[in-house]
């Protein structure tokens, strides 16, 4: 059985039957032939053997989130705490040590969430469950798309990119009728708009903007909107309307929201209730997916791969171009980087505002094992396939019982693919980001949207929604779950909170991301009447 949406690998199209010898394949192979023919947002069940034991596979792409609770007598799997609630399985159950280790590193995704019991399958993997343990085994990792044995020809690249993003991007709006496209004026989601107007697809937009001019970005999304021909809503962030009590990700096993999102969440809430779209399209990721890297990895690539110093020159002075870096800081650095082994280690955990009293004795296993084992010598290869991982926390979205189907439309399969074996100097060439993509689709968008290299954002409505929550965020954090369970450290936070200063740097975000854990972990601990089936 396979729940969700498959799509051919060959040609695009969706997969509705399979014949017997197909289907006997992909039960064959362990579900390997699934991720190697087909892609889609999808998770797939079959028998293993004739005693009740039995295979899950989930799409590489994440798209269809699978989590597992397992009891005395039974393993329940289930695409969203919702419908886990609804089978009468606890989820109000914080993981204190899990929720420690989330804030530490919140770039990397655990296999653990931050609700006791429940865990995840990994995107890309299967999980085999018979009498023993359960096995895990990853049918899909990036390394297999970033040697240079299968990397696109350069003259190539920008043709492969456009098409295949103009086929996954078809191929996953065509079974919905009225799509809405949040658009922020930028590249990325510009990319997927220039996708759907070539399919023909019915959609329509919606960007968000500050009241300052330093988040308003409605120009450059009404161009976009006016070549595609389609419809532009227009929505302002509201700072009264954003309540700090309240996490925009309640609805998910960890707490990965922002204060601006409820806005996001009622904009996005107020249009389909106008328009009835049943589906939402972004370009979360793109920055990820597109190789947007600031660093000196590129140059170090293209001399390792091309073998010569001249090559290795003109991607040093893009990557200055790209960095605004002089010349010998990023000589310097190349340098550097081409004496060092690519790292397996993780980065360095983020005690900022944390009880270090309480330190995290060994690390939980990532989601995405990918950095167990790094193939190759190209640092920046590696530095891709990390930005892959670092977005995993942002790819579920809207909660499902309230919105329709949100898909961060270029994490798709095929793009991703696509975007890794493309050697990363290419990314970065001409001293522009995302080089490869603005060539890819600059007949198809605004000349002002294809040359932007800078994009602003919420920071003006994050910075008023913290100097105006200051009472209540001293009530949360000092009063909280996050203190009793010994979390955060108080004294630091109480400082930081009172500090005119902090309004003004990076702190801010790390209060407001505490702040949003409470929310979080108050919301949960309000579930508790949740019952615990078969335990």
């Amino acid at each position: 059985m396979i729940i969700g949406r498959l799509f051919s690998r060959e040609t695009f199209s969706a997969i509705e039957e399979m014949t017997a010898a197909e289907a006997a394949k992909l039960i064959d192979s362990g579900g390997a032939a699934l991720i190697k023919d087909y892609w889609g947002a999808y998770v797939a069940v079959h028998q293993s053997d004739a005693v009740g034991g039995y295979s899950i596979t989930r799409a590489p792409s994440g798209f269809l989130p699978c989590y597992q609770v397992e009891t005395r007598t039974h393993h329940i799997w289930a695409s969203d705490l919702h419908t886990l609630s609804a089978a009468g399985i606890a989820v109000s159950k914080v993981d204190w040590e899990r929720l420690y280790e989330h804030l530490q590193w919140p770039d990397v995704r655990r296999r653990h969430s931050c609700i006791d019991g429940v865990s995840e399958l990994a995107p890309g993997s299967a999980r085999a469950v018979s009498g023993d343990a359960p096995k895990d085994q990853m049918l899909w990792e990036p390394w297999a798309f970033t040697h240079p044995d299968v990397a696109i020809d350069p003259d190539h690249a920008v043709t492969r990119l456009r098409d295949t993003v103009f086929a996954s991007v078809g191929a996953l709006a065509s079974d919905y009728q009225n799509i809405i496209v949040g658009v922020s004026g930028g590249l990325d989601s510009s990319i997927v708009c220039a996708a759907l107007t070539r399919g023909r697809h019915r959609f329509s937009c919606l960007t968000m903007a500050t009241t300052d001019a330093s988040g308003d970005e409605r120009r450059y999304a009404a161009s976009v909107a006016a070549v595609a021909g389609v419809p532009l809503a227009a929505h302002q962030y509201a700072v009264d309307n954003i309540d700090l009590s309240r996490s925009s990700a309640v609805h998910l096993p960890r707490p990965v929201g922002r204060p601006f999102l409820q806005e996001l969440d009622r904009a996005y809430a107020a249009e389909i209730c106008k328009t009835g779209a049943d589906a939402i399209f972004t370009g979360n990721g793109g920055d990820n997916v597109f190789c947007f890297l600031h660093s000196a990895a590129p140059v170090v690539d293209r001399f390792r791969q091309e073998r010569g110093l001249k090559p290795a020159w003109n991607t040093l002075l893009d990557m200055c171009r790209v960095t605004q870096c002089d010349i010998p800081t990023m000589a310097r650095a190349a340098f550097k980087l081409s004496r060092i082994r690519p790292s397996l280690v993780a980065s360095e955990p983020d005690l900022t505002l944390l009880n270090a009293a309480r330190a995290v004795l060994a690390q939980s296993a990532p989601l995405t094992p990918y950095m167990d084992r790094v193939a190759g010598r190209f640092p920046g290869k590696l530095a891709h396939v990390r930005l892959l991982q670092r977005i995993q926390n942002f790819v579920e979205g809207q909660d499902r019982t309230t919105f329709p189907p949100m898909f961060p439309v270029l994490l798709a399969q095929p793009i991703v693919e696509t975007c890794l074996r493309i050697s990363s100097w290419q990314w970065c060439e001409g001293g522009i980001n995302r080089s490869v993509a603005r060539r890819a689709f600059g007949g198809f968008l605004p000349r002002q949207v294809v040359h932007r290299t800078s994009k602003a954002g919420p920071d003006s409505v994050t910075a008023a929604a913290f100097e105006s929550g200051r009472p209540k965020l001293r009530e949360l954090l000092l009063d909280g779950l996050l203190r009793q369970n010994r979390i955060i450290d108080a004294m630091a936070v109480e400082q930081a909170l009172s500090s005119a200063r902090t309004s003004r740097d990076q702190l801010l975000y790390r209060i407001l991301d505490l702040a949003d854990a409470e929310a979080w972990a108050r919301s949960r601990s309000a579930g508790s009447s949740d019952s615990a089936l078969g335990r």
